[in-house]
């Protein structure tokens, strides 16, 4: 803002209106506890730029940071503050209305503060899935190896009769396979910065979407000298892993068959299921291991289609979201009602604005909620009050919304706060608090500290419209919701909502220039089209499905390679057998399906012990899934499915290669 001007120390700034001095500049890329942060400006001045009562009243969303004296160690300060927080409770308590709230403290490291639950396990679930696709690759590597060093066994039987030692040959074949491993391994540490980069996660992966007594993260990820070493090491380790087993095959070459072995004659190359080769057994394990992860992505991206199929109620198209957040010194509580008529009247005024509302909150976004009291029903202790969302909304707000009225009415400009009280419920309230009777005419009021907190300010029931998704759907969202006119109670700092004709972005500068003539200190902030908002809902869950969605096709890729390799090589090793066979009368059809069936045996096996493994590992998705079970049938089903056709797919080049083997020339090769 200040285009790096050295000088700016001393300058004055105006924050909501009230002018500030610059005294210190903060280093590159700090953004404070939050990872929101601007500026910063002493907690005694609150009062005057944001909220009158700040230091005078219960702020409990508050989070308070100390740093420990030298020796004094995280459970004696948890012992200590323990003792505070009931000697506070005591002298103030959190809400004489209602005493079953207790005042506690507690105390855990930065570290664990900032690290949300549910991202923490996205995260383990994602390395888990990274590591399974590395173990697969090193498999399908490991297997080719394998088949190399067993097509060369020949070679290696002449070196060893020609003087060459055992420990001379593995350090031959280890040293081919181990640099051609490591040079792969360094390529792809090189290029990780570049696909990291391209697949660049949401913000909401990394940092918790509550901002209030939550603590984000306070990098994004990055590549630096430590992430290179982790980078190096693992791809030491991956190369010592697929040429060590070849290697040692050296060890275990028998002279006298491995010199008889002609170009055509190689033996011991089946796959069969009684004489399990080691080869054999990998093509299973990368069967397993695409089974997992294949089933992995098919119920992250069906959890996602449903979640962008959902109906939240609201129809986005062409509707502009921002929040004015104007100081309370500025624009009082008693004074908050006719601040939102200023506002809606001027940017309602704006060529291109169809309506206007506000709310506390959007969809898929959060709101605020408070507690439900019903006329005439006995009074539920408050700490047992059941939640709803509570919304102050304009005239205008349904038709701006695009949302249902399905009975009843919706609000007018005569609901004004002369006017009798009046609400309009979600059809989830309806259903949930009058199951078997008509809500309209019923009377409610609310806890909290608005002006429907008590029986003789209730509202009146006055219409149901359509449910209304106002948190994220993973979230298992409360959709029992009661919208009350602003003009008879509403907050200053308000998320505004305009339809408008074309593209919602184009009315941004008139709107801009309309809410100056309200207040000139106030901003527009988070300004963006509803339709992003609803998509940013989606964006961990859309990462994921496309993430695990890379996986799963990569996995296929390497389990049919790695079958094909295998099955290549075996039809090879049998050319001699083949010959013979069709030399005495098998026809095509009986060697073809003989090789699908010895192809298919060790596939279908890991396949089988991969369904075993996916019902109980995929429940670690169960907090990532949205209406789908983390053993949904169809999934499972479709996913077996797709691998067998795939494994059918891998097998039958090797197999018609089988049926086209020429008697006279593999009989002539003896």
């Amino acid at each position: 803002r200040f285009d790096g001007d050295a000088g700016v120390i001393g300058r004055t700034v105006r924050l909501n209106g009230v002018p500030l001095t610059v005294v210190g500049v903060m280093a590159p890329g700090f953004s404070g506890l939050s990872a929101r942060a601007e500026l910063w400006i002493p907690s005694t001045m609150a009062p005057q730029l944001t909220y009158a009562e700040y230091l005078t009243t219960n702020q409990n969303f508050i989070s308070a940071f100390g740093r420990l004296r030298p020796g004094v160690t995280l459970e004696a300060a948890r012992s200590e503050l323990a003792v505070l927080g009931a000697s506070i409770n005591r002298a103030l308590p959190s809400d004489p209305d209602q005493p079953d709230e207790r005042v506690t403290a507690g105390a855990i490291s930065l570290n664990e503060a900032r690290v949300d639950k549910t991202v923490q396990r996205s995260l383990y679930v994602l390395l888990g899935a990274t590591a399974l696709l590395h173990l697969l690759a090193c498999a399908n590597v490991m297997n080719l190896f394998l088949g190399r060093a067993a097509a060369r066994r020949r070679d290696s039987a002449v070196r060893m009769a020609l003087g060459s030692s055992g420990g001379r040959l593995f350090s031959h074949l280890f040293g081919e396979a181990f640099v051609l491993a490591l040079i792969s391994g360094v390529v792809g540490l090189a290029l990780s910065p570049l696909v990291s980069a391209i697949l660049s996660p949401p913000t909401s992966l990394w940092a918790s979407r509550a901002f209030s007594g939550n603590l984000s993260s306070f990098d994004t990820p990055s590549f630096g000298a430590l992430e290179m070493a982790f980078g190096l090491a693992l791809a030491l380790i991956t190369a010592l892993l697929v040429a060590l087993p070849p290697a040692l095959s050296a060890f275990r070459i028998d002279l006298s068959s491995g010199i008889r072995v002609g170009a055509r004659g190689i033996v011991g190359g089946g796959l069969s299921l009684r004489r399990p080769s080691p080869r054999g057994l990998i093509v299973g394990l990368e069967a397993a291991l695409a089974m997992l992860l294949v089933a992995a992505a098919g119920l992250l991206i069906d959890s996602f289609e449903r979640m962008r199929r959902a109906d939240l109620g609201v129809d986005a198209a062409h509707i502009l979201t921002f929040w004015v957040i104007p100081s309370d010194a500025r624009v009082p509580a008693d004074q908050a009602s006719a601040f939102v008529t200023r506002l809606l009247d001027a940017v309602s005024a704006v060529p291109g604005v169809l309506s206007a509302t506000v709310d506390g909150g959007g969809p898929v976004s959060g709101t605020a909620s408070s507690t439900l009291f019903v006329q005439g029903r006995p009074a539920p202790p408050p700490a047992q009050a059941p939640p709803v969302l509570r919304h102050y909304i304009g005239p205008d707000h349904f038709k701006t919304m695009g949302i249902q009225v399905l009975r009843g009415r919706a609000f007018t400009t005569m609901d004004t706060a002369e006017a009798p009280r009046v609400t309009v419920i979600s059809e989830t309230a309806a259903k949930r608090f009058w199951p078997d009777d008509n809500p309209i005419g019923q009377r409610v009021w609310f806890g909290g500290g608005s002006s429907f907190d008590s029986p003789e300010r209730s509202a009146e029931i006055v219409g149901v419209v359509a449910d209304v998704v106002y948190a994220p759907l993973d979230r298992q969202p409360n959709r029992a919701s009661f919208y009350t006119p602003y003009t008879q109670f509403t907050y200053p700092s308000r998320m505004v909502f305009l339809r408008t004709a074309s593209d919602p972005m184009g009315v941004v500068s008139g709107v801009r220039r309309a809410i100056a003539t309200v207040d000139p200190e106030l901003a527009m902030r988070d300004v963006q089209p509803m339709s992003e908002v609803v998509t940013g809902s989606w964006a961990r869950h859309r990462f994921d499905a496309v993430l695990f969605g890379g996986f799963g096709i990569l996995a296929l890729l390497l389990a049919a390679s790695g079958i094909f390799a295998v099955l290549s090589y075996a039809v090879q090793t049998r050319t001699r057998e083949f010959g013979v066979r069709i030399a005495l009368g098998a026809d095509s059809a009986r060697v073809l399906r003989d090789v699908l069936r010895e192809g298919m045996g060790f596939p279908i096996v890991g396949l089988l012990v991969g369904v075993m493994l996916a019902l109980p590992l995929t429940r670690l998705l169960q907090s990532t899934l949205y209406e789908v079970s983390p053993q949904e049938p169809r999934v499972f089903i479709g996913t077996a499915a797709l691998l067998l056709i795939t494994a059918v797919f891998a097998c039958v080049i090797p197999a018609w290669r089988a049926t086209r083997t020429d008697p006279m020339e593999a009989l002539r090769a003896e």
